[in-house]
């Protein structure tokens, strides 16, 4: 594992009612711990005391943990328990630190090659109970993430210029178009002048949900499906889970899907009602912005 320091963190949540007989993890306990990941300093994920893992960087927020916390309260979506958030300084910035519950299985990515259709089918089936479950949630009257804040998703908070045109959320669909135009515009400056004008003039009509916004895993990928041994289907990594137009969550299940190698998309329709001409406009844009 990792060095890690021993040094004062702050609790920003802790489950009272977690029922475990000892004292909860800290991060002052991950030496020694399994590493299931490394993504340099920016997000490490650490098997402790066999039960937890603790998800944790500079990259980690404390928004993920709460996004899990709402869909925990107001759904029956099986998905791994939160016990407690910490925070650290270091510099400027602050590492956060999610214990989370350990849960055993395969992603459905390492599965997918091994399944017939029958269990491809069935399995597609029960996620769209869940994200049925997702879009029932009662919305709070804006486009943004579940702080009021701007969306999550990386068009919204990795893209040039993009913490300039959203600083938080947006009431309207048109509102949340006009942030996509704007945030394309600074990503790809001069060289997409003419097609920035013909985006201003079409989207506005084209790139439409049904006005209300919908609450959206948006990182709907084979990856982050964990297939525990008893076959429940457990979802994983909600960082960019957010307030979204209804289509979000097929284009970007659908932009993921870049290498279209196998039957996957057969059954992402399976799970998720289709935007097709919306997932084309938005992955027309994405390729544009970051190809």
């Amino acid at each position: 594992m990792p060095d890690t320091e021993t040094a004062p963190y702050e609790v920003l949540f802790e489950d009272q009612s977690h029922g475990y007989p000892n004292p909860l993890p800290t991060p002052n306990d991950l030496d020694g711990s399994e590493v299931l990941l490394d993504d340099s300093a920016s997000i490490r994920l650490a098997k402790v005391q066999e039960k937890f893992v603790m998800k944790f960087g500079v990259h980690v927020d404390p928004i993920e943990a709460h996004n899990m916390l709402h869909v925990t309260k107001s759904t029956m979506v099986p998905i791994p328990k939160v016990y407690a958030i910490y925070q650290r300084p270091k510099g400027r910035k602050a590492i956060t630190y999610i214990l989370m519950q350990y849960v055993p299985g395969e992603t459905l990515m390492n599965l997918w090659g091994s399944l017939d259709q029958a269990r491809k089918t069935a399995i597609a089936r029960t996620l769209r109970t869940y994200f049925d479950q997702l879009r029932q949630l009662p919305h709070p009257g804006y486009f943004g993430n579940i702080m009021g804040g701007p969306p999550l998703d990386d068009m919204f908070s990795a893209t040039v210029g993009a913490s300039e045109v959203i600083k938080t959320s947006v009431a309207t669909e048109d509102e949340f178009i006009d942030a996509i135009v704007r945030i394309y515009s600074f990503e790809t400056g001069e060289r997409t002048a003419h097609k920035l004008r013909y985006y201003q003039h079409v989207l506005s009509t084209h790139l439409r949900g049904n006005d209300a916004p919908v609450f959206t895993h948006s990182d709907f990928q084979r990856k982050n499906i964990l297939v525990q041994p008893d076959g429940t289907l457990v979802i994983i990594d909600w960082e960019f889970a957010s307030w979204y137009p209804t289509y979000w969550e097929y284009a970007t299940a659908t932009f993921a899907n870049a290498g279209w190698y196998d039957d996957w998309h057969d059954y992402v329709r399976i799970t998720l009602d289709e935007y097709p001409n919306q997932s084309l406009w938005l992955s027309s844009m994405k390729h544009e912005m970051w190809g």
